[in-house]
């Protein structure tokens, strides 16, 4: 070998074990054949730093048709979708730590999960399982997924006296720095039995159990940097908000809310949580104005809460709503030392799915190149006004 080649060589195999160890490196896409929908704005996996983010993939086969077969099938096509993004990322099923599955039919559980605990037999990734509209027509499941590097230590948390889970999910995860929490409903640790109650009961059910787990683990409140609450009637909102900002300081996480059919009727409320040690930098709105932060740096990541668009110069326009959340988004995201091109998740909810082409015009005038792994699904929100929210990860 000469000289020039063995360098191109060795600088080959720097770049191989940087990445593998976590060092710093680019965003990087991963869209294997057959990921794709054609007019959706979105890359099917999106890896950078320790994790890998793979978007809300759905029941689709290689020309972005959803596959027919009923919610057995699609949920069979949806993860070996999944499971392609994480081949080409060199990982496996055994990598995925977090995961959400959207229902367009909350009925549809029990007959997805016997095909989902096929995949995912032992030590299960934590996850959340709502009701919510999907985008493409015949569309029965959408599943998106974090993977974290195959050499990053992990613990699967079960904390001393609680029941085991018959679900095919973990209640929480570690692996590295990072803690996720699956998306938890009001329940007795140590049976498994609902605990019914008022919204603001749930709530201090849902969040003194997401406190064992996260103290279990060796963490601690404050860590949790990113959160997603799910409330089965809007008008529970204010109730909830009276006992979730009572268990986060003065840097709380970033949060979206929205409403969805959960999987049990007697559940008002579902929580899911994302912690990570370091410091923490609040962006945006000041403390103590609302129980979230509108923005968090943390180590290279900034999250961004979920954003609306606001105000009677954009009533009833979508078009106008998502061009003034990006120009929110965009401003968090600079304050952060990021900017678009660092962005590696989306999350985009619209109040009526007939909305969809026009929100993603909207999308793709700002966001271009590389685009983050996103999910879209239709839902209501928390204000009548809004047609839209989008909530965004940047890793810098």
């Amino acid at each position: 070998m000469k000289p020039q080649q063995k360098l191109m060589a060795l600088a080959a195999a720097a770049v191989a074990v940087s990445s593998l160890m976590g060092f710093p490196q680019s965003k990087q896409i991963i869209a294997p054949p057959g990921t794709r929908v054609a007019g959706i704005p979105f890359s099917p996996g999106v890896r950078a730093s320790d994790l890998l983010h793979v978007a809300g993939l759905m029941g689709t086969d290689a020309n972005g048709a959803v596959v027919s077969g009923g919610i057995e099938a699609q949920t069979k096509k949806a993860l070996e979708n999944v499971g392609a993004v994480l081949k080409a990322a060199g990982m496996d099923y055994k990598d995925v730590v977090s995961v959400n599955v959207y229902l367009a039919d909350a009925r549809d559980f029990d007959a997805m999960n016997k095909v989902y605990r096929e995949v995912f037999a032992t030590n299960p990734p934590v996850r959340a399982t709502t009701q919510a509209d999907l985008m493409l027509r015949d569309g029965l499941v959408e599943i998106s997924a974090i993977a974290a590097r195959p050499d990053l230590p992990r613990r699967y948390i079960q904390p001393q006296g609680w029941s085991p889970n018959p679900l095919p999910y973990s209640k929480a995860i570690v692996v590295g720095d990072y803690i996720f929490v699956a998306g938890l409903v009001s329940q007795n640790p140590q049976t498994g039995a609902p605990v019914g109650g008022d919204p603001k009961a749930q709530t201090k059910q849902i969040l003194d159990n997401a406190k064992t787990l996260v103290e279990t683990a060796g963490f601690k409140m404050p860590d949790v940097v990113w959160s997603r609450v799910w409330l089965s009637d809007p008008r529970d909102f204010q109730a909830m908000n009276d006992v979730y900002r009572t268990y986060f300081s003065e840097v709380p996480p970033t949060r979206a809310t929205t409403r969805a059919g959960l999987t049990s009727t007697a559940y008002k409320v579902e929580i899911m949580l994302w912690g990570m040690k370091g410091e923490k930098q609040r962006l945006g709105n000041a403390p103590g104005a609302t129980p979230l932060s509108q923005a968090i740096k943390a180590g290279s990541y900034v999250f961004v809460s979920g954003s609306t668009g606001a105000g009677a110069q954009v009533r009833g326009d979508i078009k106008g709503q998502a061009g003034a959340i990006l120009t929110t988004i965009q401003n968090l995201l600079k304050a952060g030392g990021a900017d678009f091109p660092n962005v590696v998740e989306a999350q985009v909810w619209i109040t009526d799915s007939r909305n969809f082409a026009a929100m993603n015009e909207a999308y793709t005038a700002v966001m271009n190149g590389d685009l983050p792994a996103r999910v879209t699904v239709g839902t209501q929100l928390m204000a009548p006004d809004n047609l839209i929210e989008i909530a965004m990860i940047a890793v810098k």
